[in-house]
């Protein structure tokens, strides 16, 4: 192999770009050997073909440059091993927050599946249902800013004019929730009991009319004053409003 190489090798050399091997050079990760005083032009030796080796090495660990530059200029093998043990720790961390997104998304993906094998449009009955759990978010104000929101089935309750949201728990039991690895979901309940329950479909501003209905037709039913909707298909999966699915649940007193 050559002693020395130019940057147009170096970089054709590792399949990068020769811009990048200019800026490692302007934060000093990755100096070249050599510099032509009138041109220039920039050289490496090939010993810093290990050098660029490591570089690469701790990039696709995810390390950052400042990282890899502490590692880079350590004279002893400490420094570096310490910046492996950082990172193996961060990535570690990762790994577990995206595991629990993925179980996040899969619930959320059963929740949809299940709702829509089940579907019955026209539907409009009685229902009974078992103790059921969700995360609070609050009012309208509160929830685009709340993670939950943007992972979890949607529930909103309606108090009158007031909309309280929160975030479903599909299919988690109450051991899951207490839990050591979840103790840290503040989580409250639906109750169990019987429901009478209908499909919306559509904008959610037109809520109302779907309530109406279904006071009307609740027959002998005394039904309870606050709804439950549950966003089955929502703005996440649908983005024409009109194909909303709602469900809507009230519960039945008595």
């Amino acid at each position: 192999m050559k002693e020395v190489f130019s940057i147009g090798e170096f970089s054709k050399l590792f399949k990068i770009d020769v811009q990048t091997l200019r800026y490692y050079d302007s934060i000093d990760l990755m100096v070249p050997a050599f510099r032509d005083s009138t041109t220039g032009y920039r050289s490496y030796r090939f010993d810093q073909v290990y050098q660029f080796a490591k570089i690469r090495y701790l990039r696709q660990l995810g390390c950052s440059l400042d990282q890899i530059r502490d590692c880079v200029h350590a004279r002893d093998i400490g420094t570096s091993m310490q910046v492996l043990r950082e990172q193996s720790e961060q990535l570690r961390k990762q790994w577990e927050h995206l595991i629990k997104i993925d179980s996040v998304i899969q619930r959320k993906l059963s929740f949809v599946e299940q709702s829509l094998a089940s579907l019955e449009i026209g539907f409009m009955g009685v229902k009974t249902f078992p103790e059921r759990y969700y995360i609070p978010i609050g009012s309208e104000e509160t929830l685009y800013a709340s993670e939950e929101f943007y992972f979890y089935p949607t529930l909103v309750f309606y108090c009158g004019e007031e909309k309280i949201f929160g975030s479903y728990l599909h299919d988690w039991s109450e051991q899951e929730l207490r839990d050591g690895r979840t103790r840290s979901i503040r989580f409250e309940t639906i109750p169990a009991g019987d429901y009478f329950c209908a499909y919306h479909t559509g904008p959610y501003h037109l809520m109302h009319e779907t309530f109406e209905r279904m006071r009307t037709n609740a027959g002998e039913l005394v039904l309870g004053s606050v709804p439950l909707d549950m966003n089955i298909i929502d703005q996440f999966v649908e983005r024409d409003s009109n194909k909303y699915i709602t469900e809507v649940q009230i519960p039945i007193l008595g």
